[in-house]
């Protein structure tokens, strides 16, 4: 029997290179926080929220070619884990109480 910690497999997954964001401008990093995490996660994002005077035009540049380099990858290689993981199947198992 395959025993897995769902913590343990999170933070692994966390903590390896392939899925690590290269070091980022502040404008980048906001792009990334502010509008991309937020159109991913929400799918909803308010041109009147975007605060215009924190990234430059150099900062999409990094971020588009961050996207098709890094992100692109790091979320074909998360579908695939994910994949996997629901593949797994469940076992009972009998908890002692003390």
């Amino acid at each position: 029997m395959v025993t897995v910690s769902i913590k343990q497999l999170v933070e692994a997954i966390e903590e390896a290179d392939v899925f690590r964001l290269p070091d980022m401008s502040a404008g980048t990093d906001y792009i990334y926080n502010n509008l991309y995490s937020r159109i991913l996660c929400d799918g909803e994002l308010r041109l009147s929220k975007i605060n215009w005077d924190r990234f430059e035009l150099d900062d999409i540049d990094t971020m588009r070619e961050l996207y098709s380099n890094t992100l692109k990858d790091n979320e074909r290689k998360a579908d695939s884990i994910a994949n996997t993981l629901r593949g797994i199947t469940p076992r009972a198992t009998a908890a002692a109480f003390v």
